[in-house]
């Protein structure tokens, strides 16, 4: 049976779009059987007491007796999926960081590895542009080879949601969680303070209950002067002539002060909202003097997947690995400002590479093989109790 009652907590849901916390006293169901007629239909008491949706009961309405066909959030208008409406959990995500780090070549190979990787919890689209934008990702490059243009600066982000259905129960009730994620532009997130989409994007922030913040090795200093020439022009999307540290301090000091105002949380409290600091495209390391080395965890392959569970142990010692490295990198500023602004215990730093190895000069990619990319979200879920803790 599905719990309408316990879907809606005033803690748990929100309307993907505008983030409002959402109640079934703020969802509004449409007869839309005949689209001439679209006409706003209630819930009544026994369809909350029977955890179902209204039906229509206008005479002479060709939809008259079935189910609501639309619900729309009553704060934006803008339409929810009817799925969207049952679920055990709602969880959402930012994705956060400078520009070309990356943000949208991982969030294609994670969301495909996911789906790909034979696990008990099955990742699906739960509305048609998801569908749409998923599918055409993973044409570009999974089937074509080309690398992901950029997220479009000064466009308002349009969430992807999904549902993830867990298997690993036995019951003819699955439990499915709805996860709404966000992808803005990095451009955008850089200006945050200074960015006509500063209430969107401070709403988006606000509302998410975890964040991946994505973090470009090749934007450091130190980094940039060792990577062989080919690597760093093939890497980046961007020509950026800045260093990451400055960048980043920026934006989590920025971020941080979005997430205090908007949450009302004091200056001198630490920001206890989850917090994966993704470094990308591990790749481009692999060959550096001052790496990882070859017996590091980082560079060989997670055992997350294959145990169908979150490997903690694993994950603590990549975390203290990128961070004795970026120590050795003299490039400490980023992570610094983080510890300063975002709870200890709630920080998990993880190392991915999206395709496996770096593009050519063309930007062509050979086979992709990626490298990690379910450790973040693995953990993330494992907090949220869906995933086992091993």
């Amino acid at each position: 049976m599905l719990f309408f009652k316990s879907l809606f907590q005033s803690d748990e849901a929100r309307c993907p779009h505008c983030m409002r916390k959402l109640s079934l006293s703020n969802v509004r169901f449409y007869c839309t059987f005949n689209p001439e007629r679209r006409h706003e239909i209630f819930l009544s008491f026994l369809d909350k007491l029977k955890q179902r949706l209204p039906t229509c009961g206008r005479n002479f309405c060709k939809g008259k007796g079935i189910p609501a066909q639309e619900a729309v959030c009553r704060f934006c208008g803008e339409q929810l999926p009817l799925q969207y409406l049952f679920h055990r959990r709602y969880l959402s995500f930012c994705m956060i960081g400078v520009a070309g780090a990356g943000k949208s070549s991982y969030l294609t190979t994670m969301l495909h590895e996911f789906k790909y990787s034979n696990l008990p919890w099955v990742l699906q689209p739960i509305d048609s542009r998801t569908l749409k934008v998923s599918q055409q990702n993973d044409q570009n490059v999974y089937e074509d080879r080309l690398c992901l243009a950029g997220t479009q600066s000064g466009v308002a982000p349009k969430p992807q949601q999904w549902i993830i259905r867990d298997t690993t129960v036995e019951s003819k009730d699955v439990p499915t969680y709805a996860l709404t994620i966000y992808d803005g532009a990095g451009e955008d997130c850089e200006r945050i303070g200074d960015n006509e989409l500063d209430p969107v994007i401070s709403r988006y922030i606000a509302g998410s209950k975890m964040f991946f913040i994505m973090f470009d090795p090749l934007l450091l200093s130190s980094v940039r002067a060792a990577v062989p020439y080919e690597i760093l022009t093939s890497s980046q999307a961007l020509d950026r002539q800045s260093s990451a540290p400055a960048n980043m301090v920026t934006m989590v000091n920025a971020l941080a002060n979005y997430i205090r105002q908007s949450c009302n949380i004091a200056p001198n409290k630490l920001i206890d909202r989850q917090t994966a600091v993704v470094i990308t495209k591990l790749d481009t390391l692999r060959d550096l003097d001052n790496d990882f080395g070859s017996s590091s965890l980082v560079m060989k392959s997670s055992p997350h997947a294959s145990r169908r569970g979150f490997v903690d142990a694993d994950s603590s010692m990549i975390d203290l690995e990128i961070r004795d490295w970026l120590q050795r990198q003299g490039e400490t500023a980023f992570l610094d400002a983080i510890d300063a602004n975002f709870q200890r215990d709630k920080i998990r730093v993880f190392g991915v590479s999206s395709f496996g190895q770096p593009p050519d000069r063309a930007k062509r990619l050979a086979a992709i093989t990626p490298h990690r990319v379910l450790d973040p979200i693995m953990w993330m879920l494992a907090n949220e109790k869906i995933v086992p803790t091993l």
